[in-house]
């Protein structure tokens, strides 16, 4: 962090740069998109709810729209129904997926305030009509998906499992892999833990883009029968929401494996 701030005492200082960005462009632009709390590719980079705080309070002040991208946090990765709850705030556009039907038929769905939905909202004649469609809109064997899967998660208390499940699995995952030369950082939000491979402790300095480490890891986990996904220097996890202590414990078993194993190897 330039602002030398842990996640412990974090106010979100860098939050400055978008007001300046704000500040200068505000006027002109009509919406942001975010991924709240965790941006995925990046390498599964976690930062404050404040932050989203501040930006739903910027957005409202220079009439922008904020678009969340909850496509991989929501329906309770990140320990709540969306990843926007722990920031407390509503966006006006929310995009959804992936865990809407529970990876058993693709579906999506945007949704909108009404504010946003009546600006379209009109007679025909009237010509403001957003005219959008796709071929497989409203599929109904997508949508009896979706409506199954929200029904388990409020029935099952899935969601309730799942926050005791991820505590266990954060305890787990520091108690084998934190005190590694090699782990940099274990960071977490729910059941999503990213695991931060470096070549220096110390400094945090990360390994070579050539030697693909992370890579190299996951053809090394797929050998043991565990599925981790690379990205950079980073391995995450991301288990289903119903997974049980047994296969936690089994899963890092077969993941410390892995890296040790690769970690040798290049001696």
């Amino acid at each position: 962090c330039p602002y030398g701030k842990t996640r412990d005492n974090c106010e979100a200082e860098c939050f400055i740069k978008v007001e300046e960005v704000f500040e200068q462009y505000g006027e002109q632009g009509c919406a942001i998109i975010v991924e709240p709390l965790l941006q995925g590719s990046a390498g599964m980079k976690i930062y404050p709810p404040l932050y989203l705080k501040k930006l739903r309070s910027l957005c409202d002040q220079y009439d922008v729209l904020l678009i969340a991208d909850e496509i991989a946090t929501g329906f309770g990765r990140t320990g709540k129904m969306f990843a926007c709850d722990h920031a407390g705030i509503t966006p006006d556009i929310m995009c959804v997926s992936k865990g809407l039907t529970g990876g058993y038929l693709p579906m999506a769905i945007t949704i909108t305030t009404e504010e946003v939905y009546q600006a379209f909202y009109a007679d025909y004649k009237e010509g403001k009509a957003f005219m959008h469609s796709h071929t497989y809109s409203g599929n109904p064997l997508g949508c009896s998906a979706a409506l199954a899967v929200q029904k388990i998660l409020k029935e099952d208390f899935v969601l309730e499992k799942a926050k005791k499940r991820a505590g266990y699995l954060t305890e787990q995952l520091n108690s084998k892999l934190l005190d590694r030369d090699y782990v940099g950082e274990i960071r977490h939000i729910g059941l999503i833990h990213a695991i931060e491979l470096v070549e220096d402790k110390k400094t945090k300095r990360g390994f070579s883009s050539e030697e693909r480490v992370g890579y190299q890891i996951y053809k090394e986990a797929l050998q043991n029968g565990l599925l981790l996904r690379p990205l950079g220097n980073v391995l995450y996890f991301n288990p289903p929401l119903i997974i049980d202590e047994e296969e936690i414990d089994e899963a890092i078993k077969r993941c410390v494996k892995s890296i040790d194993s690769y970690m040798v190897s290049r001696i």
